[in-house]
């Protein structure tokens, strides 16, 4: 990589990426609704639904901060806390989903319906945020 920097001074719009982040939050909340609906009887299937998308939601709430102009850690927990911060959003499921997925929390200690509405409501929150960000 020899030679001038190309790319000094360049001017990048955030318009496509603020789009991009938001249709990927709704197209994961609509895939988490669908797969929920097939184990919702079965509490340790649902549990085990929302700790493994948890992570994709922390990513994509990452991105939201970037977007808001806020720092973007890149630790689950501190991007939780950020997003908590910024955009004023509880975040308290997330927050069990990662104790679960780091085994800090026992899933027969934890209500799979309850914690799925508030899950739920925090995504839907999260992106009101990002819809509401300059377009």
């Amino acid at each position: 990589l020899f030679g001038e920097n190309n790319t000094q001074g360049l001017s990048i719009d955030d318009t496509f990426y603020r789009a991009q982040v938001e249709h990927e939050l709704r197209a994961k909340l609509i895939r988490l609704r669908q797969k929920a609906a097939s184990v919702l009887a079965d509490r340790d299937l649902l549990l085990r639904l929302m700790a493994d998308s948890v992570s994709t939601f922390c990513v994509l709430g990452r991105h939201a901060l970037r977007l808001a102009g806020q720092t973007a850690p890149y630790e689950k927990r501190a991007v939780v806390a950020a997003i908590r911060q910024a955009f004023t959003i509880e975040g308290k499921s997330f927050d069990m989903l990662l104790s679960l997925r780091s085994g800090e929390a026992r899933p027969r200690d934890l209500d799979p319906g309850r914690l799925f509405d508030n899950y739920l409501n925090e995504i839907s929150a999260l992106i009101a945020a990002v819809d509401r960000l300059d377009r």
